[in-house]
């Protein structure tokens, strides 16, 4: 029998804010994670010669591969698993020559301290490991000198230093020296098989019933991408106890991202409000879709609050003119929309903004397209309503199933009947019990009903048959010549 996936213990879920699967499910320790067998022994040898007292020629690794290939999980299982401390550098942090001053210090140059915050010299044998993410992305005009002193960091440092990058060339390109004092270890995308088999796991973790073939789809849409299925796992399974092929279809909008990720960036990241304005033309997106993601990625790149004000000023004048092209169908106004969200949203900066954001997939759309089943329930059973009441869907919708559903739930009586007056399905039964069709409750049910329905079918067919009898005549009297 498989082993559960280990969990986060400090990570506790909330219904309204879900933890992200990524962070709950990361590896612990370095055999957890998968793929990238070769990798990972190179790592835990650069390792080892830190724990014998001796510096390596190579004090800093830098870890090279396509993004969701088990990097930054690698560095810090590695962490863990040698017993060390971890200090991570974002992507979204600055890395100026100060910043990587100020995030290093003395104390990982030369000593460090433990997780109790006792100072420890590092020849008592105490580590930290430094780890700088996404370093491939900071090395611009905004970060000037950081390059120079993160050189400067691994010439010096007596702690072990990892460098993550989703592009090494680009980085030697940049500084040649400094990719010279790295040792490179390069991470490739993790095989469909590895990844079905971790998304099985978590599944019987989650208690979570699932189609075969559905886990292989989300293997192989991930193309070796091991963050990409978690998440895929996560939207596809919200509110559902089982995972079928059907399900992927809420993943549809996730393609777009490789397109619309460089509009965003012109609209939020760059300073020129025309070439902002510009970017739309041809981007096969339809406003309604692409203010919900400029507001999603506003608050990412916009730290300023006058500028993030301003911003969601010009969103909120655009979203006017949205609502007007709803209800009037003059699609004229979508100009004034498309203007204020691209031109006067970028037009807000007082400069252009430094380093790198990650820009997220919509909140909005991705809770709407995981609470797509929820909702169809939700709304087949108020038509059902709607029928025997003789009211309208969103009147039984709205006033009838709120207190429905609490009288199926609490009252037993009640909820027998509802199932033959309104012939509920055993999904149904389920989705208001708030349970799933293999739950005792469910099962006893839909048997006692199936009983019923035996006795009534034993009862009309006896009925029948009687009915089908030829009637006995009486017996003719007898004449005398007959005797």
């Amino acid at each position: 029998m498989d082993e559960e996936v280990p969990q986060d213990p400090s990570i506790e879920e909330d219904i309204h804010v879900p933890v992200d699967w990524t962070e709950r499910y990361r590896p612990k320790r370095l055999t957890d994670v998968i793929g990238n067998a070769k990798a990972k022994h190179e790592l835990i040898e650069w390792a080892e010669k830190w724990n014998d007292n001796v510096l390596p020629d190579k004090r800093a690794v830098i870890l090279a591969g396509k993004p969701g290939v088990g990097k930054t999980s690698a560095a810090l299982a590695l962490a863990n698993d040698m017993g060390w401390g971890a200090l991570e550098m974002n992507a979204s942090d600055e890395r100026n020559k100060e910043a990587v001053q100020k995030f290093v210090g003395r104390s990982a140059v030369d000593d460090t301290f433990s997780s109790s915050g006792e100072f420890v010299p590092y020849r008592q044998g105490k580590r930290t490991l430094l780890i700088l993410d996404e370093a491939d992305n900071v090395f611009g005009n905004e970060d000037r000198g950081g390059i120079v002193e993160i050189k400067n960091t691994v010439e010096k440092t007596r702690q072990p230093m990892v460098l993550i990058v989703n592009d090494y060339y680009g980085l030697r390109n940049r500084s040649k020296s400094l990719s010279q004092l790295l040792k490179k270890i390069e991470f490739k995308p993790v095989d469909n098989k590895d990844i079905v088999q971790l998304l099985k796991k978590i599944c019987r973790t989650r208690e979570l019933s699932y189609d075969l073939n559905a886990l292989k789809a989300l293997a192989e849409r991930a193309e070796g991408d091991v963050r990409s299925a978690l998440r895929d796992l996560q939207t596809v399974s919200a509110g559902r106890d089982k995972i079928t092929i059907d399900d992927l279809d809420v993943l549809g909008y996730r393609n777009r991202e490789a397109e619309i990720f460089p509009t965003i960036r012109k609209i939020l990241h760059d300073n020129d409000p025309m070439d902002a304005k510009d970017s739309i033309l041809d981007l096969d997106e339809e406003p309604r879709n692409l203010i919900t993601w400029i507001v999603e990625n506003l608050p990412r790149e916009y730290r300023d609050p006058i500028e993030l004000s301003k911003g969601f000023d010009y969103i909120s004048k655009a979203d006017i003119y949205l609502g007007r092209v709803r209800h009037s169908s003059y699609y004229r106004f979508w100009a004034y929309t498309n203007d204020l969200m691209t031109a006067g949203v970028c037009s807000v900066k007082t400069r252009k903004h430094r380093g790198f954001n990650k820009y997220a997939f919509p909140t909005w759309i991705r809770k709407m397209f995981a609470s797509k089943g929820r909702r169809s329930t939700i709304n087949m059973l108020s038509l059902k309503l709607a029928r025997k009441t003789h009211t309208t869907s969103d009147r039984a919708r709205n006033d009838i199933f709120p207190y429905f559903s609490i009288l199926f739930s609490d009252d037993i009586e009640f909820r027998h009947g509802a199932v033959d007056k309104l012939d509920l399905k055993p999904e149904e039964t389920a989705f208001l019990l708030d349970t799933n069709v293999w739950a005792p409750e469910v099962k006893e049910l839909y048997q006692e009903e199936k009983e019923e329905f035996k006795v009534k079918t034993v009862k009309k067919k006896k009925d029948l048959k009687e009915k089908e009898r030829p009637e006995e005549k009486p017996e003719k009297q007898k004449t005398l010549l007959e005797f």
